[in-house]
């Protein structure tokens, strides 16, 4: 959960259904793009200056600018975040009623995997209500709202462990740094199995019950606020590391954690606070 910066009306669900439809066409447009791409290139992102192949981060800055023209379009009154490009139609310190958060690089590291993926998230008076989590490489999409998550339009949610010891975590790698090998040392030999920088993927595996539990670190706004939706549409749980819900105002003034945010997300209460337990 992420704390609510003014009193508001809920978004009505006609209205989450358009927004809905837009997100869609949005990340649709993006994936098209990236996968273009991905295909022309063998999958390397990473490649000398002196050649013709455009750099991934010029590659997300395009998908980005495609989706900022469909959004805007339908909804001229919003803003727009986006990670490589930055704030749209917003000035100063007023904020609109939504904001439209992006982090279309999530996962992205020495080669452009399929296990990347992006992260969309549709913010109404600092609360998300809408998130998409797609990779268009293996066309897996997911889209949670308020008490509904799907994945490739299938209704889903999250599948809990009888114990703790037969969950599935996927964790951030112990080398990345300390908070990642503290939660690895804490945890890696009291669960069932345990995955590695599953990223947002994980978080859409975790809503359609593959996985019981993610434990993650060093994580950006741009990509954090689409998690919410999704986890708690599906019946799961997210909140940092001490049970609290996360904070994030967007807005072109808001701060950033310098190491991220740490985020547990887990399929029902019971296995959260365990997890939660183990971390304190």
């Amino acid at each position: 959960m992420l704390t609510d910066s003014k009193e508001s009306l809920p978004v009505g669900d006609l209205e989450l259904d358009r927004l809905v439809d837009i997100a869609n066409k949005a990340v649709d447009a993006a994936g098209e793009i990236i996968l273009k791409h991905y295909l022309a290139r063998g999958n390397v992102f990473k490649v000398p200056d002196a050649t013709n192949i455009p750099s991934w981060t010029n590659i997300a800055s395009e998908a980005e600018k495609a989706m900022i023209s469909l959004i805007l379009k339908d909804f001229p009154c919003h803003a727009v975040c986006g990670k490589q490009v930055g704030w749209s139609n917003c000035s100063g310190t007023t904020v609109p009623e939504f904001v439209w958060v992006f982090d279309l690089t999530n996962g992205v590291e020495e080669r452009l995997l399929p296990t990347f993926g992006m992260s969309i998230a549709v913010v109404h008076n600092g609360k998300p209500v809408i998130g998409c989590i797609n990779n268009p490489i293996t066309g897996i999409k997911t889209v949670g709202r308020r008490g509904k998550t799907t994945r490739n339009g299938d209704l889903v949610r999250t599948r809990a462990s009888e114990h703790l010891e037969q969950a599935y975590v996927d964790i951030k790698d112990p080398g990345y740094n300390k908070e990642a090998k503290y939660a690895y040392n804490r945890l890696a030999y009291k669960v069932g199995e345990t995955f590695f920088n599953g990223n947002c993927i994980a978080y859409s595996e975790l809503a359609a019950g593959m996985l019981q539990v993610v434990v993650d670190c060093a994580v950006e706004p741009y990509g954090l606020l689409g998690l919410v939706p999704i986890v708690e549409g599906a019946g799961g749980i997210i909140t940092d590391w001490q049970g609290n819900q996360l904070s994030w105002q967007p807005s072109p003034g808001s701060s950033i954690p310098r190491d991220g945010f740490k985020v547990v997300a887990a399929s029902d209460l019971t296995t959260h606070q365990q997890i939660i337990s183990e971390l304190s």
